[in-house]
């Protein structure tokens, strides 16, 4: 090499030939999840000028949604009405063109008369309802002219025991300077259960006009490449982004005459509360509160780097291709090893899981959902199949995502799980072990919570399991070849129920990994078996390995591509992959006592014929013992014969 003294141009030529393989990624992760828009949409006024929220006639979760974010426009804290501040208005569509408004009913007036809880029940439940009298068990009894009922607890913070000056009959009331935003979130979690949808009354909402949106053409704009996110902040950061493209996208499938740039001027032009009604509206959007969720346990328990894939469908609909849009967001990032749908239903397991397996990309590990009512029985109007699915319920396994005050779940115990032809059907199945399945769903606390009713939410494990995956690799003493179980799950209050040792015998044989309370140790994910019905791939630590040498080594060995086929190249190739095994069996991650044993690479004219010289394919045979796991530890003891002496 030249000294670099004088200065001028200085020529190197560097070698194409064998460099060191160097070890790929094993815990980049990526999150798909699901945005469910209606098709009509309401088109905002006032402070939410330009604003466009789901109209009162779509999801029934989605219109609860729009109510608890965008109610704070309408107040300023103490119930009263704010006047509407100026903002841009979203620009009206021509008559015959698409988003043209049409007229809808007006939306129904809360009765005359009444205190002012009363009143704010009856503004945002459909119909006239009453509100019980007090009965001093500090519980609220709402019931509908239709004799719907819905029970909720009395916030006493919140509400509060009044006389009426009239009847002389006591009565619930708004407390002094109550949040009428947390007590309408607060009656909204108890509508939901009981199917009650919200009247629709938003005067921010213009109910006279409707607007008609191309979800499928906000999708294709919206689908693209995953970006990477480190840590909890980064996705929150992610999460205003995609609420900015939203925004905008919807604007312009609305009214085909506002340009991109027309959109950004009036998303600029927003005041900040509307915006943040907005993002509220969003995060609380039943795909995108999993996705929060999952992300929290991943980055919790040790998880680096993830990769959101978000698929924008109609409330109902089937939505787009699902392997299209895995493989548009995912193609194109080799580094992304594991793949898990958090809250899904089966039909999104069983993609992620054919899409990480031989008919997809092959290198990647799917974490796969249980069903949420496995192990438990379902609340009364929640109907299973045969296999413990919700019936009806897509995208999601569960439309509402359950809100507990306490961490202490008081579900009935389904007995019936052990079955084998249920336990064969239960999560998607494969050949050769591409994705591992975990339950029961967890009890976390919840980040929207607006009191003591909803402190917990129980959530879909499979974003925690990554992030213990993703520990086990990264940790000190750890690896990909080390088995991800016997770890403690961070972040999680409770399970939704707990299984003894006895019944996960018949789960842990069908490959399906429970996570378990273990005395002194805390909650920990207690199996490490994949889903695959060969029993060579039957543990994960197995398959990932494999899927860990196999793509690390597929990409340092691009060198040799249109090499000629000789001795040398092949020689060089094998001498490279060698190199590599021998590192792993230093580091312990392959068994043998010897490197011998441990690994063989075979590269010469025996498994290179002509013919297949000729073709232009140059073969490399790699063989390697993996280590298995001691699930079964067996102690035999055995009593010492007493000795007679002589």
């Amino acid at each position: 090499m030249p000294e670099y003294r004088t200065p001028g141009v200085y020529i190197e030529e560097l070698s194409g030939g064998p460099r060191p393989v160097q070890p790929s990624s094993t815990t980049d992760t990526a999150f798909v999840a699901v945005l469910t828009l209606p098709t009509s949409f309401q088109a905002g006024k006032g402070m939410a000028a330009g604003m466009f929220l789901p109209g009162q006639d779509q999801s029934l979760l989605l219109g609860w949604n729009r109510a608890r974010s965008f109610r704070p426009l309408l107040t300023d804290g103490g119930g009263a009405a704010t006047p509407p501040a100026a903002a841009p208005e979203a620009p009206a569509p021509k008559k015959g063109e698409k988003g043209e408004i049409a007229p809808t009913a007006a939306a129904p007036k809360a009765p005359e008369g009444g205190n002012r809880f009363s009143q704010l029940v009856n503004d945002i439940l459909p119909g006239r309802w009453s509100v019980a009298a007090p009965t001093g068990d500090s519980v609220v009894v709402l019931t509908s002219e239709k004799g719907e009922s819905i029970r909720m607890p009395a916030n006493r913070t919140m509400l509060s025991v009044k006389v009426d000056d009239k009847t002389k009959k006591a009565e619930w009331d708004l407390s002094f300077q109550a949040d009428e935003t947390k007590l309408v979130e607060s009656i909204s979690g108890y509508a939901l259960l009981n199917g009650v949808a919200h009247s629709g009354n938003l005067n921010c909402v213009d109910a006279a006009t409707t607007v008609t949106l191309d979800i499928a053409q906000i999708h294709e704009r919206m689908v693209g490449p995953s970006p990477g996110i480190r840590g909890q902040a980064a996705f929150a950061q992610w999460r205003y982004e995609l609420a900015e493209r939203l925004f905008k996208e919807i604007l312009m499938s609305a009214n085909p005459s506002v340009t991109e740039a027309k959109a950004a001027n009036i998303w600029e032009g927003l005041n900040a509360s509307a915006r943040l009604a907005w993002e509220r509206w969003l995060r609380a959007h039943p795909g995108m509160f999993r996705l929060e969720l999952a992300m929290q346990g991943f980055f919790t328990n040790g998880g680096a780097t993830a990769y959101p894939v978000v698929s924008i469908q109609a409330a109902g609909a089937a939505g787009p291709n699902k392997r299209e849009l895995l493989q548009q967001s995912l193609d194109g990032l080799g580094d992304v090893a594991m793949i898990c749908a958090p809250g899904l239903e089966k039909g999104w397991q069983d993609e992620i899981l054919g899409y990480a397996g031989p008919k997809g990309r092959g290198d990647m590990f799917a974490v796969l959902d249980t069903p949420r009512y496995l192990l438990t029985k379902p609340p009364r109007g929640v109907d299973l199949d045969s296999v413990r699915w919700v019936k009806g319920s897509a995208p999601y396994e569960v439309d509402v995502l359950e809100t507990l005050p306490t961490n202490e779940p008081s579900e009935l115990r389904f007995l019936g799980f052990a079955n084998d032809t249920l336990l064969d059907q239960t999560v998607p199945r494969d050949d050769n072990g591409y994705g591992g399945a975990y339950g029961p769903w967890l009890v976390v606390e919840n980040p929207l919570s607006t009191g003591p009713h909803d402190r917990y939410v129980v959530s879909p494990p499979s974003g925690f399991a990554a992030g213990v995956i993703a520990f086990t690799d990264l940790k000190a003493g750890g690896g990909v070849h080390k088995a991800p179980a016997n770890e403690q799950m961070a972040g999680v209050s409770n399970v939704i129920t707990e299984v003894s040792d006895r019944e996960q015998g018949a789960l842990n044989v069908k490959g399906i990994n429970i996570i378990r309370h273990r005395p002194g140790g805390g909650i920990r994910v207690w199996g490490a078996r994949t889903t695959g019905a060969d029993a060579l791939w039957r543990y994960i630590n197995v398959r990932r390995l494999f899927l860990f040498v196999e793509r690390s080594v597929r990409t340092a060995v691009n060198w040799a591509v249109f090499l000629p086929n000789s001795e040398r190249t092949r020689r060089d190739l094998a001498t490279t992959i060698r190199s590599f095994l021998y590192s792993l069996w230093n580091q312990g991650m392959l068994d043998g006592a010897s490197h011998s044993e441990a690994y063989n690479v075979k590269c010469d004219k025996e498994n290179n014929p002509d013919v297949d010289v000729r073709s232009g394919m140059l073969t490399v045979d790699v063989q390697f013992k993996p280590l298995y796991p001691a699930e079964f530890v067996r102690i035999r003891f055995r009593q010492a014969p007493m000795e007679v002496p002589e």
